[in-house]
């Protein structure tokens, strides 16, 4: 059944036909907010919220690629989850009794190869979360999502140059910040 099908269930009522598009579409939701956000509860939750906000506004629905739309709405709610966090970590840099509230760390019974392949993983989710918000969700989507540059301009907003110019300026950047981080 195509995109166009299910959205017309949908929209007479069917709500099941919203199965089926959760069923195409989370995975790549979910694996483009994790890339962003870098944290696996955070992400499952604005996943969820997508498809909420998705149904809440589905007779406004008049995209022709329903994956870039989600994407879309998923993008918005990711900068959404940024400004709330930096909110919460002024007001705690803010307040001193705040700053030592989670220093208990947990200790895993993890394999060498596990704890190596999760500090890799932190040490790129690291340099990219220092990339501009523009910077890092062109990498999400040409990387995560494996989109071409004209649909990351559908996605994003953008002409498809200015894509590719933030694209490269990211490349440069990642290669920068890795070899600072190698020294």
């Amino acid at each position: 059944m195509t995109d166009r099908e299910l959205i017309r269930q949908l929209r007479s009522g069917n709500k099941n036909a919203l199965t089926g598009i959760v069923d195409r579409y989370y995975e790549d939701i979910y694996r483009f907010c994790l890339y962003l956000t870098a944290d696996e509860t955070e992400s499952y939750d604005i996943t969820q919220e997508v498809f909420l906000r998705f149904m809440k506004y589905i007779s406004s629905y008049y995209y022709r690629n329903l994956k870039g739309y989600l994407l879309i709405i998923a993008r918005n709610l990711c900068r959404d989850y940024f400004s709330r966090r930096d909110r919460e970590d002024y007001i705690r840099m803010s307040n001193p009794a705040l700053l030592h509230e989670d220093d208990g760390a947990e200790t895993g019974g993890a394999g060498n190869k596990e704890l190596e392949h999760t500090e890799l993983r932190y040490l790129f989710q690291g340099i990219l979360s220092r990339l501009p918000a523009e910077q890092r969700e062109v990498i999400a989507l040409r990387f995560g999502e494996e989109l071409k540059f004209k649909e990351i301009a559908e996605v994003l907003g953008c002409s498809q140059s200015t894509a590719k110019s933030r694209y490269r300026l990211a490349i440069a950047r990642l290669r920068k910040e890795m070899i600072e981080d190698e020294d």
